[in-house]
């Protein structure tokens, strides 16, 4: 080779060499031989509407975001206890009904099981109770004033009646009638993935240590009960999780889907009038929980209480809870018991 064409290659090889280095001399980062790394994702959360618990998209279970809610009339006598899904339950109120006895208008949202009940007939406070969740009302029958009520809402109705063939009622044989009829809230759910998933109802702190009650409340260092004319309630503060473990009618409550102590991160209790224009030829006056109403509500959270105001406006509006400045307060994410207090004689909170 002569020395014009070893000059040539020579070239050749230098230009090659400077197109493929980057500055000083290093490797180009478009030509290495190493892959590019990918920008990470950025994380996408889910607060669930009625228990302020967050949610990572594709790390959590978030299916059930756009899910409609699943609300159940609940018996609890002490033929129905225990109660199967009420662990299971997003909000719960415990209503007074005929005789000073309760019963209980579970929500599942969050968890829908197989199995929900026993379920029982409808009350009059139920539609104003019930439609601020939309969704899916499952009941097993009730007067005609109190059924046309209920329909008159915007929340689907499923009875016994109009759920026979579609596999989402039945009768246990482990319990005698009419304590025997079970929901499947799941299945429910699913067949009407139409209906929207339900508005958030209360205000949620970030977690439990900044909850109101945590912040700025009362430690109850026992025990509070809350006593209707002929049942009552009783939640004990638990180390375990900073929940509070409930007693019904001096019982043990617990979930039979589990076994274990029924329990709440906060339990709610307001003071509600009693409206008894509802007559009845067998039961006398039906006691209709006055609820688009206001009054006095004690919040209780992370072992305290803090003492404040209920309201709410309407049948579809949900229960604002407010100190004594008026401003919200705030629950601990998790779910919620809502103890629907008589004024006057007939109810009674005690806090030790």
């Amino acid at each position: 080779m002569n020395i014009g064409k070893m000059a040539l290659v020579a070239t050749s090889v230098l230009l090659l060499t400077a197109c493929a280095a980057g500055p000083n001399g290093q490797p180009n980062a478009s030509n290495s031989a190493e892959p590019s790394a990918s920008p990470t994702p950025t994380p996408v959360y889910v607060t669930a509407p009625l228990t302020g618990v967050v949610y990572q998209e594709g790390v959590d279970e978030t299916s059930f975001t756009g899910k409609p809610s699943v609300a159940c009339k609940i018996d609890n006598s002490y033929a129905a206890r225990p109660q199967f899904g009420l662990n299971s339950t997003d909000i719960v109120f415990d209503e007074m009904v005929e005789g000073g006895l309760t019963r209980l208008v579970a929500i599942w949202h969050s968890q829908q099981p197989t199995e929900v009940g026993p379920v029982r007939s409808i009350r009059p406070m139920d539609p104003d109770i019930i439609s601020p969740f939309g969704g899916i009302v499952c009941y097993s029958g009730g007067q005609y004033a109190f059924v046309q009520m209920m329909q008159n809402t915007p929340v689907f109705n499923a009875s016994e009646t109009t759920e026979q063939g579609k596999g989402t009622f039945s009768r246990t044989s482990s319990r005698p009638a009419p304590h025997n009829v079970i929901v499947n809230a799941k299945k429910l759910a699913e067949q009407h993935t139409d209906l929207a998933a339900p508005a958030a109802q209360f205000t949620y702190a970030a977690d439990l240590k900044s909850s109101t009650a945590a912040v700025s409340g009362v430690e109850v260092t026992k025990s509070f009960t809350v006593n209707f004319p002929q049942a009552s309630a009783q939640w004990a503060p638990s180390t375990y999780k900073f929940k509070w473990l409930r007693t019904q009618d001096g019982e043990v409550h617990k979930d039979a889907a589990t076994g274990k102590q029924v329990a709440a991160s906060n339990v709610v209790v307001i003071e509600v009038k009693i409206d008894r224009s509802y007559a009845d030829r067998k039961y006398g006056n039906v006691p209709k929980t006055v609820m688009v109403s206001s009054g006095t509500a004690w919040v209780f959270s992370a072992g305290k209480y803090v003492k404040g105001t209920w309201s709410k406006a309407s049948a579809t509006a949900p229960i604002i809870l407010v100190d004594a400045e008026g401003a919200p307060i705030n629950l601990a994410p998790g779910n919620t018991w809502v103890e629907l207090k008589p004024a006057g004689a007939e109810g009674k909170i005690s806090i030790k």
